[in-house]
């Protein structure tokens, strides 16, 4: 399950991944992101920090913005990927918001077990509607313009920037080959593939 930040739901909202099933968590946010509230699940950590990263904080496009984070966090994409692969599924992947490293890791899994790249951008779109309705008082909460202007930048809908960034991996190094050489597992990425595939 691909989600934003797990630790803000509910009382009702962390009884219902209970109830749903869900074993783990891969929390994708950085260390100095991480708060006090529990949620009620085991939960695996593989930090990647914007802040680190110039062209994933400064935001001149989507496209460069997902290109540095995916080269520089591969070893954590390939631990949430190794990870997804041999806990018990149902297992949830959460960053802040769910779109930009989350979504890196999920299309990442999606591209592996072949789904069609139409499919990958339509489901990446799901966080923008999801985020729409808060983007406006997000803009105004800006402290200066620049600051809005940045985040003017951030909150374009994605289009098919995910697939454009997973086919320009697969054509430079592969995916499968990032993952591989960053660390992770190759039975476990077998397994994720066959999930994803329906093959249990």
């Amino acid at each position: 399950m691909r989600a934003d930040w797990l630790p803000g739901l509910s009382e009702a909202g962390r009884q219902a991944l209970v109830d749903y099933g869900v074993s783990l968590v891969v929390d994708l946010r950085s260390e100095r992101d991480s708060d006090e509230r529990r949620l009620p699940l085991p939960v695996q950590r593989e930090p990647m920090d914007p802040r680190s990263v110039p062209a994933a904080w400064d935001w001149p496009s989507m496209h460069e913005a997902y290109l540095a984070l995916a080269d520089r966090y591969r070893g954590a994409l390939a631990g949430a990927l190794t990870t997804l692969g041999s806990a018990d599924p149902p297992v949830a992947v959460h960053c802040a918001g769910g779109r930009d490293r989350t979504g890196i890791a999920c299309g990442m899994a999606q591209w592996l077990a072949g789904v069609e790249p139409d499919a990958i951008a339509v489901d990446h779109a799901l966080s923008d509607e999801s985020w729409a309705p808060f983007n406006e008082e997000w803009l105004a909460e800006a402290p200066d313009e620049a600051e809005r202007e940045r985040r003017r930048r951030i909150s374009q809908p994605a289009g098919r920037t995910l697939v454009d960034v997973l086919e320009e991996i697969e054509q430079r190094e592969g995916i499968r080959n990032l993952l591989l050489g960053a660390g992770a597992d190759e039975a476990s990425l077998d397994r994720l593939v066959t999930r994803l595939k329906g093959g249990g």
